[in-house]
């Protein structure tokens, strides 16, 4: 529904503690059912909770219903390239063994940013984006990481992303649009991050998840994937390796060089 930018608040977890369970649903809608099993994701990712609530930020409606949240984790990292996590399971790992080796962060890793469809075409993911950097720099942080999911590479899964985070539109900006809405608010593409993600099942349970039948073993395209699944009837398993882009946004770092498109 159309909402005045005016009327939107922000919240956090610590604030809120009942917000990640009223938007739960919504994320149940946004994500295929596979994106839900990353293995670290599900060991993991209570700690944003019971220990980075003042990290998970909501965006509230006009009567106080989360409508949006861009969830992040602070950590460590040296400002280099070479330096950055593997991808976007990397930095659940690394912030959450920063924290219980007492390490001192001073890089905030935006892990997701989910809005409800019904509040697609508003800005919000600007405004989202834009409220990460400034609880960045409130809490004195030296920049903000994404190891981004582009939100058109899944019409294009046989495309590596080398070739994909390459294209642009006739003014030069990036083809895809979540990649363009982090460029236009200031962030640099730095390069591929690959592997960002894995998801492992049995093959059963990947036809739970995709509603598809694999009835033998080799790659196959699947709905919202960024490239193929793997799927091994004699070993019963199936595979998915996503890659992501890294997106650097400044804040006390300086920039890292003009966009790449290296896989490592």
């Amino acid at each position: 529904m159309p909402q005045n930018e005016n009327e939107f608040t922000l919240a956090t977890l610590q604030e809120k503690p009942d917000l990640a369970e009223r938007f739960y649903p919504q994320k149940q809608r946004i994500w295929p059912e596979f994106m839900l099993h990353d293995v670290y994701s599900n060991r993991l990712w209570h700690h944003l909770i019971d220990d980075f609530a003042a990290f998970q930020l909501y965006l509230l409606n006009g009567e106080g219903d989360p409508v949006a949240v861009g969830q992040s984790i602070p950590l460590v990292w040296d400002a280099t390239l070479s330096g950055l996590p593997v991808g976007w399971a990397d930095c659940l790992v690394r912030g959450t063994d920063g924290l219980s080796q007492g390490q001192v962060p001073n890089t905030l890793a935006a892990l997701e940013i989910s809005i409800q469809p019904e509040y697609h075409g508003q800005g919000v993911s600007y405004r989202l984006i834009k409220a990460l950097r400034e609880m960045a720099r409130e809490k004195g942080l030296q920049a903000v990481i994404v190891a981004v999911r582009p939100s058109w590479k899944a019409r294009y899964p046989l495309t590596s992303m080398e070739r994909y985070v390459r294209w642009q539109r006739e003014d030069g900006a990036p083809y895809d649009p979540w990649l363009r809405a982090h460029w236009r608010s200031g962030g640099e593409i730095l390069k591929t991050a690959h592997p960002s993600m894995v998801i492992e099942g049995t093959a059963d349970e990947w036809e739970s998840w995709t509603g598809m039948a694999f009835p033998e073993s080799g790659d196959y395209v699947v709905a919202d994937a960024l490239s193929p699944i793997q799927i091994d009837r004699v070993m019963n398993v199936g595979r998915y390796i996503e890659p992501n882009v890294w997106v650097h946004h400044p804040i006390n770092t300086p920039r890292l060089g003009p966009a790449v498109a290296s896989s490592h």
